[in-house]
């Protein structure tokens, strides 16, 4: 493993399971100082055993006041932030005439609302490190799947800010992308309100469009992360990444 992220400080949200706890080891394992954020302590302590280079914050970051705690204490502990990784979200798998106006606030607080709050006020710290942002869409915003329109739109909005902020914080030296992963191996269906023969029919009916014919694994979404995140892609801003097994093709 490459140490390319040497003496940078990382803050990973949603990295108490899935595809945040796989980014989290795959920056440390490149040796940057990576800080934790979610709202369940026992997961997040999980996830930071992985690696000595992990710490937690237990944060929420739909909370205006978690996301200014959370960002005094990188300060105190770091005094700098050189990645930012929006990860942290919600996925829910429910027909549009079944959804409700509660199911769509909470989607837009966690994927939108958050995730500007957070970057907005981490702003100041990546413009004095000349970091970067990678923001975590998804495929179904190229390719929507039924069942899925509030998710889909909420992630439609992740893409425009990222090409928007990557306009705009290039004068500041800060870059700024998206990694949108198809379907991948993570707890996230385990989470929805579909019984088990639905998540079952939900999983075959994605299959389909995979052409690689398989899901894809949290390292490998980490890995794309972690070269976005490295000075080898100082020339990439305002890109998208697929991660999908080709089901954008």
């Amino acid at each position: 493993m490459t140490t390319r992220l040497e003496g940078k400080v990382a803050l990973v949200t949603g990295a108490g399971t899935g595809i945040g706890r796989s980014i989290a080891k795959r920056l440390a394992d490149e040796g940057a100082a990576v800080v934790i954020a979610g709202r369940t302590k026992e997961t997040l302590a999980e996830s930071a055993s992985q690696h000595d280079n992990i710490s937690y914050v237990v944060a929420d970051i739909s909370k205006s006041d978690d996301v200014t705690r959370l960002l005094s204490e990188i300060r105190e502990q770091h005094g700098r932030l050189d990645i930012l990784v929006n990860n942290a979200g919600v996925a829910p798998v429910t027909p549009f005439a079944e959804a409700t106006m509660d199911e769509y606030d909470s989607v837009f607080l966690a994927n939108v609302r958050g995730l500007v709050d957070l970057t907005m006020q981490a702003l100041p710290l990546l413009k004095d490190a000349q970091g970067n942002v990678v923001n975590l869409s998804s495929v179904a915003v190229a390719r929507p799947v039924a069942n899925m329109s509030n998710y889909a739109a909420s992630k439609a909005a992740v893409n425009t800010y990222t090409r928007v902020w990557a306009r705009e914080f290039a004068q500041d030296g800060v870059r700024v992308n998206v990694v949108s992963p198809g379907p991948i191996e993570t707890p996230i269906y385990d989470k929805t309100a579909l019984s088990a023969e639905g998540i079952q029919e939900h999983i075959d009916r994605v299959l389909q469009q995979v052409p690689l014919h398989r899901f894809g694994k949290p390292e490998e979404v980490a890995a794309t992360v972690a070269f976005l995140a490295s000075e080898e892609a100082n020339f990439i801003t305002g890109a998208e990444l697929l991660v999908d097994g080709g089901m954008a093709a």
